[in-house]
């Protein structure tokens, strides 16, 4: 065999010891509330990172996780339920290779479940994340943030309902989208408490509106059932 021979072998070897192992997920989502809607919900396979952490501005658009993208893309989310500008970030050529994401499409009404899959995830995007907005709320959103993909079977998660501080809560029609309000989706002159926190939940500030006796609730709010398929 020839040197030119022997290293073509060589480089099909190597080619072949470098194939790409990949997963397949089921993605289960359970609203346990009530009467809260989940809009649309982004599900994302990733690198280890986290999106945001507890105390965080998301009125910050300078700093924070690419700066500042992300912290703008979770402010849509939580006020208006958009997924556009989450969806613009993880298209970006630059950072196509570190995640992989589906939608899970419509409302999910209180009791409601819904499957979505995540196929063919490369073996490095070892962490999933879930967000969407709550309705009928001013800045209300689950999440699902930086947990760990099984490698083998299932995992349940538990998620809890966060406020993302960049809206006060009003529960004023008036401030709140969806089908129930119909108001308007974003409140770009009111920058809220300023810190991401637990959701205090719908407290009667207009109860005429929003019936906490309806729309209240308790945390958990969700669980995500997580089962590698292949």
């Amino acid at each position: 065999m020839s040197a030119i021979q022997k290293m073509f072998a060589f480089l099909v070897i190597t080619i072949a010891c470098q194939t790409v192992v990949a997963a397949d997920y089921r993605v289960e989502i359970t609203n346990l509330t009530h009467k809260i809607e989940f809009t649309p919900r982004i599900v994302i396979a990733h690198v280890p990172v986290s999106f945001f952490a507890a105390g965080d501005n998301l009125n910050d658009t300078s700093s924070g996780l690419l700066d500042g993208q992300i912290n703008n893309a979770l402010t849509e989310i939580a006020e208006a339920g958009n997924l556009g500008p989450m969806m613009a970030i993880l298209d970006q050529e630059s950072i196509q290779n570190f995640v992989s994401y589906t939608i899970g499409s419509d409302l999910l009404g209180g009791g409601k479940k819904q499957t979505v899959e995540l196929l063919n995830v490369n073996e490095t995007l070892s962490r999933i994340s879930l967000f969407a907005m709550l309705l009928p709320t001013n800045d209300g959103f689950i999440a699902l943030n930086n947990a760990v993909l099984p490698q083998t079977g299932n995992v349940q998660y538990y998620l809890n309902a966060y406020d993302a501080g960049t809206e006060t809560n009003t529960e004023s029609c008036a401030d709140i989208p969806g089908p129930l309000c119909g108001g308007t989706a974003q409140s770009p002159n009111d920058m809220g408490e300023g810190f991401v926190h637990i959701h205090r939940g719908i407290r009667g500030l207009n109860p005429e509106e929003i019936n906490p006796a309806e729309y209240d609730w308790k945390n958990p709010v969700a669980i995500v059932t997580i089962s590698r398929i292949h």
